[in-house]
């Protein structure tokens, strides 16, 4: 604040001191050689970019919390990168449509998305990520989700959780909603929330079959470790249901045999990035932070978007919320 009682900055955005700007560029400094180690090329993309563009590729719920403004050149609508992904997916599809598959990129960028004061997230976002994009197998998801993992563990974090999900799964036994967008987004909100008894409540037009309600009502409960394959296995009635629980039982088997047991969990009720993830999922949780450090996931749909289809799957890691899980298990508390 200054003497008049104004703020000086803005909500959600916020300052480095050397120590902390220090920090900072190590971790992204020491992400980006991993990276590169592992084959993965730096990129950087735009800061803005006109909206009817940037669209085509960010999902609704990234896109809703842009920022957005005019073009005085052009007078067209242009926004605020909110999202990294999108943009390497269109690079992926038009400047670099020629090189070999599989590609893998990698970024270290700042994201800009609008948060309401009072939720305590921030408005400017510094991320690290990597995108493996042209690589359409099981192979590719654990390289994906191993490469996250060895990240955090190579920045010193050896306490976090990956929680991964399917999407095929999901929407599959959410699939006979979908034609009722009302009731299809209360469900979304219950599932999301793991509110049992709102989901109980929202289930109750007669015209709902009982085995479709007991398997939506499955899903808030569908969370913990490699059991939960089991406990799903009976609500996994459409083909694509099945092949999307038989292919994250198998990741999730390659990464055990990797040694990463301890690191992993399983939630069948993820639906973030429902209209944008097409397969596997994930995010990553540590102690001391109260929100995912991370994540990502195959969206396969993606860059068809963007004139030339091909398979892809990526994460990105909150620089400023990996640092907190640092600190945290550095601190005494902690030990």
């Amino acid at each position: 604040m200054n003497r008049s009682g104004r703020s000086l900055l803005p909500k959600g955005v916020a300052s480095f001191l050397p120590e902390e700007a220090a920090r900072q560029r190590a971790i992204e400094r020491k992400s980006l050689a991993l990276f590169k180690r592992r084959g993965y090329l730096e990129v950087v993309t735009p800061t803005f970019e006109y909206l009817d563009v940037f669209s085509l590729g960010t999902a609704d719920t990234h896109l809703d919390h842009a920022y957005k403004f005019v073009d005085r050149a052009t007078g067209r609508m242009m926004v605020l990168r909110s999202d990294v992904t999108p943009q390497i997916a269109r690079m992926a599809a038009t400047l670099l449509r020629d090189r070999p598959r599989p590609l893998r990129l990698c970024y270290s960028a700042n994201v800009f998305r609008h948060a309401e004061a009072h939720a305590g997230r921030e408005r400017e976002i510094f991320q690290i990520g990597a995108e493996l994009i042209g690589a359409p197998g099981i192979d590719a998801d654990v390289e994906a989700i191993a490469l996250a993992i060895d990240l955090l563990r190579m920045l010193g974090l050896l306490s976090f959780k990956v929680v991964l999900g399917q999407m095929a799964f999901t929407r599959g036994v959410l699939a006979p909603f979908a034609a009722k967008p009302e009731l299809f987004e209360k469900i979304l909100h219950a599932v999301a929330k793991k509110k049992a008894a709102a989901l109980d409540a929202t289930l109750h037009p007669p015209e709902i079959d009982a085995t479709l309600r007991r398997a939506v009502l499955s899903l808030p409960h569908l969370y913990g470790g490699q059991e939960t394959f089991k406990a799903a296995k009976s609500f996994a009635k459409q083909p694509a249901c099945r092949a999307g629980l038989s292919r994250l039982c198998a990741v999730y088997e390659r990464l055990v045999q990797r040694g990463d047991a301890a690191h992993l969990g399983v939630d069948l009720g993820e639906v973030r990035g429902l209209d944008y993830y097409t397969g596997v999922v994930f995010e990553i949780f540590a102690e001391g932070v109260g929100s995912a450090l991370g994540g990502g996931g195959r969206y396969d749909g993606l860059l068809e978007k963007f004139g030339r289809p091909a398979p892809a799957i990526g994460f990105a890691v909150d620089v400023e919320r990996l640092q907190a899980a640092l600190d945290h298990a550095s601190s005494p508390a902690a030990s």
